[in-house]
């Protein structure tokens, strides 16, 4: 099984080392890539870095986007239809009530409402504010969150991050909730967002 990753952070480097020891096969593709990345990415066992197009022939693609490269960056995939998305650009402080940055929140939206035709799910990594666990390098069984609305996909990604270690916990209702929270406050960035987006459509 392939897994392209579009951009690295601190948790896509965490999910590509686990995966390759998982035995999966490593597609990374940085924007902004430099030495470091090139490094980086040699160091992983069975990983290498591929163009844009080839991380998204992935089986999982994993999206790591700055929101302000996100409509660029999607608009140079390839047709994605039928395929499983795992967006990771949040960070959760309380799991239970799922607190996360409203940008957080909207760049998830955007990237589901720019790739219909496709699966996205969202992957949150939980911050410990205790100093000692502040670090996003894990150990075995750590808790990961996740949500989405196909169910299938969703399997497939709690298989996935089970493969990896990780203990996964499916956020879906929490999100879902959020999300109608955000909408119906009219100043919201997300309200907003799609305000400007599905009226210059």
């Amino acid at each position: 099984m392939k897994i392209g990753i579009i951009g690295i952070g601190s948790l896509t480097l965490e999910l590509a080392q686990r995966a390759s020891f998982a035995g999966y096969e490593i597609l990374i593709h940085h924007p902004r890539g430099n030495s470091f990345i090139q490094q980086t990415t040699e160091s992983i066992r069975n990983a290498k870095l591929v163009s844009l197009q080839e991380a998204a022939m992935g089986d999982v693609i994993i999206l790591f986007v700055p929101r302000e490269d996100l409509e660029k960056t999607i608009g140079m995939l390839p047709d994605m239809t039928g395929k499983i998305i795992v967006h990771t650009s949040g960070l959760i402080f309380n799991p239970k009530l799922l607190v996360s940055s409203i940008t957080s929140a909207l760049t998830f939206q955007i990237t589901a409402s720019l790739l219909p035709k496709a699966y996205v799910v969202k992957l949150f990594s939980p911050v410990m504010l205790q100093p000692q666990k502040t670090s996003l390098v894990t150990k075995s069984k750590d808790e990961i969150y996740f949500a989405g609305d196909h169910i299938p996909s969703k399997n497939t990604v709690k298989t996935f991050l089970k493969d990896l270690g990780f203990d996964p916990f499916d956020l879906s209702s929490r999100l879902k909730s959020q999300k109608t929270v955000l909408l119906h406050k009219k100043n919201s960035l997300l309200n907003v967002w799609y305000q400007h987006h599905y009226k210059s459509n």
